[in-house]
């Protein structure tokens, strides 16, 4: 099993930390993600994922990488798109170009393509 947990971790924690604080653009993208994670949390924390479980699943192999407030991890089929200031991500398929629920299914409703990334405490081995 990978650890992106703690490579998207250490990406937030620098993009929160020393990014926004710098730029007022960035000021304004944290204000606006914080105001939908207050929106949307409690439909996020409906479908809790292990980014390690998803990003192995989905993009085996892929190393993230960050992309203004999302971190990314681009597989043959799938993308995964981890947002570093509210936690959670979304499952990309690239061929049909729609996100996807957890069984790899597309779908328009956003109350089942957001999933709340847990926290390094809540996740199991």
């Amino acid at each position: 099993m990978s650890d992106t947990k703690a490579a998207y971790s250490d990406a937030a924690k620098h993009y929160v930390e020393d990014i926004v604080p710098a730029s007022a653009k960035e000021q304004e993208r944290y204000r606006a993600a914080k105001e939908r994670e207050a929106k949307y949390n409690d439909d996020w924390l409906k479908h809790p994922v292990n980014i390690n479980d998803i990003v192995d699943e989905f993009t085996p192999g892929a190393t993230g990488r960050k992309k203004g407030y999302k971190y990314k991890f681009s597989g043959k089929d799938w993308i995964v798109l981890a947002d570093m200031i509210a936690g959670y991500l979304r499952i990309i398929d690239k061929r049909l170009g729609k996100f996807v629920m957890l069984n790899g299914n597309p779908s328009d409703d956003q109350s089942l393509t957001h999933f709340k990334i847990l926290k390094r405490r809540d996740m199991q081995s």
